[in-house]
């Protein structure tokens, strides 16, 4: 069901395939004209560390850049530490973290200057 609402606000999704065979994906949502979102990053545990996930964030960059976008924004579990670090060599800048009611953790936001 929040694929479909996805869909219904103009999310696209990008699939990565290996030799066939699905091992990731990332989704794009158009924020307004300068800001898009990079949204549910996810590549196969048997898959990772073998450049997938840069892959499919160096795609969001192109598509983000194609429609005019000059800045991608994520959000991200702010315990954890690798992920943030994994973003931050890639180019992200951490912006701020805040607490959510309905969450139980908090959400660190960062963002990449295109």
């Amino acid at each position: 069901e929040w694929i479909e609402n996805d869909f219904a606000r103009g999310v696209a999704y990008y699939i990565l395939e290996s030799d066939g065979t699905p091992v990731g994906c990332v989704a794009l949502e158009k924020a307004n004209p300068d800001l898009c979102y990079l949204e549910r990053l996810g590549v196969l545990p048997q898959s990772r560390r073998k450049g997938f996930g840069k892959a499919l964030v160096d795609h969001v960059f192109y598509e983000a850049r194609a429609v005019g976008a000059k800045q991608i924004g994520i959000g991200i579990i702010s315990d954890d530490m690798e992920l943030k670090l994994w973003y931050q060599r890639i180019g992200f800048v951490e912006k701020e973290t805040k607490e959510f009611a309905h969450l139980p953790f908090l959400v660190t936001f960062m963002s990449y200057e295109l």
